[in-house]
């Protein structure tokens, strides 16, 4: 193993222990919804405080990303994205104005 590490950090790479990995890729995928069917996915997503989450809009069609009383409302135009950061601890419910059956939370910790 330290033969590794020092062979990594000679060649300028960083070593990634399975842990790490698997904390590094639950990460990256917490911080997405993908828009699928008329269906946010996943319909809750829990994120840390200050964490942008980026809504991929998968189908043909436009979508919105619209906070439930107001606080963003983002037109996702169709194979497009839109990110949005929070900045503040709460939950977040949203919906899209062109499908109103289309909802899905945001709970930031």
């Amino acid at each position: 193993m330290k033969k590794i590490a020092a062979l990594a950090l000679a060649l300028g790479a960083v070593l990634v222990t399975p842990a790490a990995a698997a904390d590094s890729a639950q990460t990256s995928a917490a911080k997405q919804v993908e828009i699928v069917n008329f269906a946010f996915k996943p319909g809750t997503l829990t994120v840390s405080k200050g964490a942008t989450v980026e809504f991929e809009n998968e189908s043909n069609t436009t979508h919105t990303v619209t906070r439930n009383g107001g606080g963003f409302d983002k037109r996702v135009g169709a194979g497009k994205a839109v990110a949005i950061r929070f900045q503040s601890r709460g939950s977040f419910a949203y919906h899209c104005k062109i499908h109103p059956t289309m909802k899905g939370k945001i709970v930031v910790q």
